[in-house]
């Protein structure tokens, strides 16, 4: 462990696979302990647990299929290896989706092809699949959080299970010596956590306080630039700099309160303000639920203490939740869209015409659809400068479990795509089509 005498630095590298891919090099450039980075999503682990499954029931073995982890995960790490070996930086990703092993076990020969001395670690146990089996045959009710109701009233058959794991394994493997360590399904804010536990050696019975603090540290660096003045709404206050703006970086001290920060020489800024609104996504309430402590935020303060760094105290800690968050996949069937370019005057006509249109030529294959949506996104000014300008988009958007409303082999079979466009010559005036 190392001295407790500092605050550990850690810096969020991605909030995606879409990031920016110099963050891990440009990072480790910087005055850091550890970077952390989220390379998936709940969208990203259902396509790889889908794949996983689908290959499975196909026979493929293990050994022979693809590894299932993020694609672009090894040329944002390849590059900065030799600086986090000279420098001591640890590192700790949520990067692994259905095949961490197999990406720990890359990294590993790359290691040994750079003639490095790095120790990788990778946290299993977040694939349930089994478990979640088990647990229905037993009528575990397995509710949604978002919607209601049962997982037994879904009416999809689940292939892939992944439980959020917290920051202990991520701690523990930093404790025997690991230099990266490579997560499949963890809670966004573990990696950070467990970087924190691992340094300050909290314990996580005793010491819920400074833990809940690593938690919003945590959350606030999760999404990568997005503290720094992504997505911000005073954003017309920070053109300068706009195309390059700077990751976060988190001075976590022993007691959980903690300074953020941003990258030096970079556009964006750290506020109050940004910090604020990366604190309030996803929150539900005074109460942020994890899976190794709750923190309790009524007390929360952020002070701006200099330009680009505020400080934040006074969050509190709770015991974890008994419980923790599985997210499920299925296979929903098929979804399709198409779309009309509306222009000029009377949109909102038009797009009545065009939607009755639509549906006599589906008849009662409409009902068919699990969703049928139409949808007008935009408007024309009042005397527009062009046409461009002047268009709007007409989205039909369908879902449904019947492949062969979508899918068709010929365009003289009707399905979706031929009812949209047998109507365009009988369509308003000012419209062309896309799909």
């Amino acid at each position: 462990m190392p001295s407790t005498k500092r605050p550990i630095r850690i810096s969020g590298a991605s909030g995606g696979f879409t990031d920016r891919t110099r963050a891990i090099l440009s990072l480790a450039h910087c005055d850091v302990d550890v970077i952390v980075g989220d390379w998936m999503s709940e969208c990203t682990m259902s396509w790889h647990g889908a794949a996983k499954a689908d290959l499975a029931a196909k026979g493929v073995s293990d050994a022979d299929r693809p590894g299932l982890y993020d694609p672009s995960f090894m040329a944002n790490l390849t590059p900065a290896l030799p600086v986090l070996q000279e420098k001591g930086i640890k590192l700790a990703v949520n990067a692994g989706a259905s095949d961490t092993e197999k990406l720990a076990k890359v990294i590993v020969e790359v290691v040994k092809e750079k003639g490095m001395d790095l120790k990788v670690a990778w946290i299993e146990g977040d694939e349930v699949m089994e478990a979640v089996n088990k647990l229905l045959a037993k009528g575990e009710k397995f509710e949604n959080i978002c919607f209601g109701g049962e997982l037994k009233d879904w009416g999809f058959e689940p292939l892939a299970a992944q439980c959020y794991l917290g920051g202990a394994g991520i701690a523990e493997a930093f404790r025997q010596g690991a230099d990266i360590v490579v997560c499949g399904r963890v809670a966004d804010a573990a990696p950070t956590i467990g970087a924190c536990m691992w340094w300050h050696g909290w314990n996580r019975e005793r010491d819920l306080d400074q833990i809940a603090g690593s938690l919003i540290a945590g959350h606030l660096i999760e999404c990568s630039s997005y503290v720094c003045g992504g997505y911000y709404s005073g954003f017309k206050d920070l053109f300068d700099g706009c195309e390059n703006i700077g990751f976060p970086i988190a001075e976590i001290n022993q007691d959980g309160s903690f300074l953020m920060e941003k990258e030096p020489d970079t556009g964006g800024e750290m506020s109050v303000g940004t910090c604020a609104s990366q604190l309030l996504y996803e929150i539900q309430g005074p109460q942020y639920y994890g899976s190794d402590v709750v923190a309790v935020l009524e007390g929360i303060k952020m002070t701006q203490v200099e330009k680009d760094k505020v400080l934040v105290e006074g969050v509190k800690g709770g015991a974890p939740p008994t419980t923790t968050k599985v997210g499920i996949t299925a296979k929903g069937g098929w979804q399709a869209e198409f779309h009309y370019m509306l222009v000029g005057l009377d949109l909102e006509a038009k797009a009545e015409w065009t939607e009755r249109q639509v549906r006599y030529s589906m008849g009662k294959n409409a009902e068919k659809f699990n969703v049928l949506k139409f949808t007008l996104n935009g408007y024309c000014p009042d005397d527009p400068r062009n046409q461009d300008v002047a268009t709007a988009d007409f989205r039909v958007f369908v879902q449904t479990k019947d492949r062969s409303l979508i899918v068709r082999d010929s365009m003289e079979v009707p399905g979706f795509n031929r009812w949209c466009m047998e109507n365009f010559l009988q369509s308003c005036p000012y419209v062309y089509r896309s799909r």
